[in-house]
C-alpha cells in the first residue's frame, strides 16, 4: 500500500538532498581514493565507500517502502537494519581514524577504537532484536511499545557518542597547539568545532524526526544526515593532510587500522 501523498512529497525532498550530497560526496571520495598511495590497502577508503553504499541502499529501501513496492519482510528489515548498522558502525571509525591521525598515544586511540565498536555493536544487537518485530506484518505489539522508546534512546545513544568522539579530537587538537606550539593545527581547532555543531545538529534532528508518525519518513532522511556527516569527515581528513603534510606522507596512514590506531610517538 502507498503512502499518504504528504509522506511521498516530504520523503521526495529528502532523496533530492540525498542526490546532492550524494554527487558531492561520491566526487570527494573518488578523488581521495586517486590520491591514496594505496587505496586497495586502504580500510579508510573501504569506508567511505561502504557508508556511500549503505546511505544510497537505505534511501533506496524506504523511497520503495513508501511506494508500496516493497514489504516489510524479515529478509528485507535485516537488509534495511544491516545497511544502517554499516552506517552508524562505519562513520565512528571514520572519526576515529581522524583522531588517530593526530593523536600521539596508539594504545589510547586503540582503546577508544575497540570501545566504541563495542558499544556501538551492543546498541545495534538490540535495534535488531526489537526493530524487526516490531515492523513485521502483523507487528508484535509489545515490540511495538517497546520500539516506540528505545528507538529515540538509541538516537540519543549515539548522538553522546558522536559528539564524544568530536570533543576528544578537539580536545587533542588544542593540546598539540599549546604543548607542542604546532601552530599549524590551529586552524583545525575552529573548523572542528563549526563542524561538530553541525555534525552532532544532524543527530538531533534525526531524534526530533523520529516523532513523524511515519517512520519511513524519518528513514529516508537517515541517509541526508550521514553523508553530510560523511563529507564533514572527508573535508577534516583533508585538512589535516594539507596542515600536516610535512609530518604525514601518506594522506591516510594504514597504521590506524591495522595493527594500531594513530601515528608513533615522537
Amino acid at each position: 500500500m502507498e503512502a499518504p501523498r504528504q509522506d511521498v512529497e516530504i520523503s521526495a525532498l529528502a532523496a533530492g538532498f540525498s542526490l546532492g550530497f550524494g554527487v558531492l560526496t561520491v566526487w570527494e571520495a573518488i578523488k581521495q581514493t586517486r590520491r591514496n598511495r594505496n587505496p586497495l590497502r586502504s580500510i579508510y577508503l573501504y569506508m567511505v565507500w561502504g557508508e556511500i553504499a549503505a546511505s544510497a541502499f537505505l534511501g533506496t529501501m524506504c523511497w520503495l517502502f513508501l511506494k508500496g513496492k516493497v514489504s516489510p519482510t524479515v529478509s528485507v528489515l535485516f537488509f534495511v537494519l544491516v545497511s544502517w548498522l554499516i552506517q552508524i558502525q562505519f562513520l565512528m571509525q571514520i572519526i576515529i581514524n581522524r583522531i588517530g591521525l593526530i593523536a600521539e598515544h596508539r594504545r589510547t586511540i586503540n582503546r577508544i577504537k575497540w570501545g566504541t565498536a563495542a558499544f556501538i555493536t551492543l546498541i545495534n544487537i538490540a535495534v535488531f532484536i526489537i526493530w524487526i518485530p516490531a515492523h513485521t506484518i502483523p507487528p508484535v505489539p509489545i515490540f511495538v511499545k517497546i520500539n516506540n522508546v528505545w528507538d529515540k534512546v538509541e538516537k540519543v545513544l549515539v548522538l553522546l557518542v558522536d559528539a564524544g568522539l568530536n570533543w576528544y579530537f578537539l580536545r587533542s587538537v588544542k593540546r598539540l597547539v599549546n604543548q607542542h606550539h604546532l601552530t599549524k593545527y590551529a586552524p583545525l581547532v575552529a573548523f572542528n568545532a563549526k563542524m561538530m555543531v553541525v555534525s552532532v545538529t544532524g543527530d538531533a534532528v534525526l531524534i526530533a524526526l523520529m516523532f513523524i508518525r511515519n517512520t519511513l519518513v524519518y528513514g529516508q532522511f537517515h541517509p541526508v544526515v550521514y553523508l553530510i556527516k560523511l563529507n564533514i569527515e572527508m573535508s577534516m581528513a583533508s585538512l589535516i593532510a594539507h596542515v600536516a603534510r610535512g609530518g604525514i606522507n601518506d594522506m591516510y596512514p594504514e597504521a590506524h587500522f591495522d595493527s594500531s590506531t594513530g601515528p608513533r610517538s615522537k
